[in-house]
């Protein structure tokens, strides 16, 4: 009987800009790469070690650290444990950040290189970082978010991304300086870190993975598994599912999932929609599709009073045209409620106007225009108070 072993897990916390985003856990080569993995853990769980410089005992761990190194389609990297160290004094970016690389095996020596042998052909692949000499490797590390063949040879490959995957994607997308250096506003924090295993939880804020409806699948569509990227059959099957899947928990009740579920859905509407010459009726179905998906996300983004979001996508709906009387009025209602919100009183009688003519016994939009009316007349006469103190 063939045993398989079991390799061991660890987890990342990420935090953006100071906003909790979700876990990233990732699977180690402990059999492949066994120092490496074995470093990787120990830096998760911290690890007291000897100071080198001071010759005083410190903890050493990735927690309270930052991905240092960020490039769209390429890698995310962290891992200096000795200028990125982020706490209320810290100055970031320090000028040195990135030039910090500690191993907790054999200290101070560093790592000899491991398992180099394993294509770099996909995202999520867990890997040493160096400065160019495979076996100088120690704490800093880099997940591949798209194939790196160039790099095969140059790096141990100890790892990858199991759970998490939008995290990932959601660190890639951080406004960086010209050093590839996430922006101070968009520092991309390790807030928490250790050993996991299945028992425990992978918390995720910027995406739902509630399956309900069907919904089996990776939050950004070039990640998922399941789909036939070439077949818009496939791809538009997928986006009905997912769409599925957030109006029933719009109707449990869990709006903002209900939101990061439509959002997803956009996503892969807006990635694969189809050529209108070549393919049509697939086309049309994809219009149609994203039409509802706008309507959806304008009356979910106004009940969460993410009243910005709702202007936002109820605008993106109109401009699209081609609109049924019904769905043009529930757009122009929604836009012109979410304005009167912004205290935007003028654009928002423009859009509730515009619902009035196309519905004009509706009882909801008659309300909210008289509210906005009197709301207009209120900023009036407060302006015109405002004003003529000047000219006594």
């Amino acid at each position: 009987m063939k045993v398989t072993a079991v390799r061991p897990f660890a987890f990342l916390d990420i935090s953006i800009g100071g906003k909790e985003i979700g876990r990233i856990v990732v699977e180690l080569y402990d059999d492949l790469a066994p120092k490496s993995s074995k470093n990787f853990i120990n830096l998760c769980k911290g690890v007291e070690a000897k100071n080198q410089e001071t010759q005083g005992v410190e903890t050493l761990g990735y927690k309270n650290t930052v991905f240092h190194r960020v490039l769209k389609n390429f890698v995310i990297q962290g891992g200096d444990l000795k200028y990125g160290k982020v706490d209320a004094s810290s100055n970031y970016p320090h000028e040195k950040l990135g030039q910090g690389n500690i191993s907790t095996i054999d200290p101070p020596a560093l790592i000899e290189g491991e398992n180099l042998t394993e294509p770099l052909d996909g995202p999520f692949k867990l890997c040493m970082a160096n400065n160019g000499n495979k076996d100088a490797n120690g704490s800093q590390f880099f997940i591949t978010t798209y194939p790196q063949p160039h790099l095969t040879g140059h790096h141990t490959v100890f790892g990858r991304v199991v759970h998490g995957k939008s995290v990932v994607r959601e660190v890639e997308r951080v406004r960086t300086n010209k050093e590839n250096i996430p922006n101070k506003d968009e520092v991309v924090l390790i807030h928490n870190c250790g050993e996991w295993d299945e028992s425990m939880s992978v918390p995720v804020f910027n995406a739902s993975y509630d399956t309900r409806g069907g919904d089996i699948y990776e939050e950004y569509p070039d990640d998922d598994e399941h789909i036939d990227k070439e077949s818009s059959e496939s791809v538009y099957i997928a986006s009905t599912k997912i769409k599925e899947s957030g109006t029933l928990l719009f109707k449990a009740g869990e709006k903002q999932q209900a939101f990061l579920k439509y959002r997803k859905c956009m996503r892969y509407i807006m990635e694969y929609i189809p050529d209108e010459d070549q393919e049509p009726e697939w086309y049309a179905k994809y219009i149609d599709l994203k039409k509802k998906v706008y309507l959806n996300l304008s009356l979910v983004c106004l009940q969460l009073k993410n009243y910005t979001k709702a202007v936002d996508y109820s605008s993106y709906l109109l401009e699209m045209g081609n609109l049924s009387n019904q769905d043009k009025a529930k757009a122009h209602f929604r836009k012109g409620s979410s304005l009167i919100e912004l205290k935007k009183y003028k654009l928002a009688l423009a859009d509730l106007n515009a619902a009035h003519s196309i519905v004009p016994d509706d009882v909801a939009i008659n309300r909210e225009l008289t509210r906005c009316e009197g709301l207009l007349e209120v900023q009036k006469q407060a302006e015109k108070a405002k004003y003529a103190k000047f000219f006594k």
